[in-house]
């Protein structure tokens, strides 16, 4: 099997390269298991994990075109091309600077209220969507489906993500959040979600269903008139 690994370092180069490297297949291998193999072996590779369980979402990278978590990612006995996650500045070879990403979905799942929570408004919460809300707790803001997102490609001053819209799903089911959040939804690109379920399929926290969760918003914006002309 061979390994075609995206090379650079904006210290060091000019330009990004690859490099080429057979690596012995071996039954069950995932992607982590044989950039490691690489880096140990052969020649020297900067990249990014940590739980080796898709938990902390570091060892997203795009493999062969499609955004995975490589140390979740199966590999198959043939030849490879592994790249940076794609709409991030390179670091250093498979690192990526998510900084940015990072500090915009943070402020995306803070909680808004317009004023303080009264005593009789604690433990009303919600239970009918309390699973709901656990699952998408578990987005580990890896950034994958907004990779693997062919609207967010096209349009990025249209359509905010995936990754910024389930943020959105997430405090719309939070029965403390006072913003408005349908309206916030559909002012962020609801609407120009094809609705193709890349997102879905890239994720590895199978438990969040991001196509139902735009349904979701969609049929709230509705309700209230919300859904924009250009919208079939």
């Amino acid at each position: 099997m061979k390994l075609k690994i995206f090379k650079y370092d904006p210290a060091m180069d000019a330009e990004s390269r690859y490099i080429e490297h057979e690596v012995p297949f071996k039954d069950k291998m995932t992607l982590l298991e044989a950039i490691v193999w690489v880096h140990e072996n052969k020649e020297m590779i900067a990249f990014d994990y940590s739980c080796h369980g898709r938990m902390c979402g570091r060892c997203a990278m795009m493999l062969d075109g499609t955004p995975v978590l490589a140390c979740c990612a199966p590999i198959t006995n043939k030849d490879h091309t592994v790249e940076p996650l794609k709409g991030h500045t390179v670091i250093r070879d498979l690192i990526v600077d998510k900084s940015a990403f990072g500090d915009r979905l943070s402020k995306q799942y803070q909680r808004i209220r317009t004023e303080p929570i009264k005593p009789g408004e604690i433990n009303k919460f919600d239970a009918a969507v309390a699973p709901t809300i656990y699952d998408m707790a578990n987005c580990t803001r890896c950034g994958v489906c907004d990779a693997g997102c062919p609207v967010l490609a096209e349009k990025p001053s249209q359509y905010a993500g995936p990754a910024t819209m389930l943020a959105i799903a997430y405090r719309f089911l939070d029965s403390y959040d006072q913003a408005d959040r349908e309206l916030e939804a559909v002012s962020k690109g609801l609407y120009h979600c094809i609705m193709c379920g890349n997102c879905d399929k890239v994720c590895q926290r199978f438990e969040i269903k991001h196509v139902e969760a735009w349904k979701m918003l969609r049929a709230a914006a509705e309700k209230r008139n919300l859904k924009p002309s250009y919208a079939k």
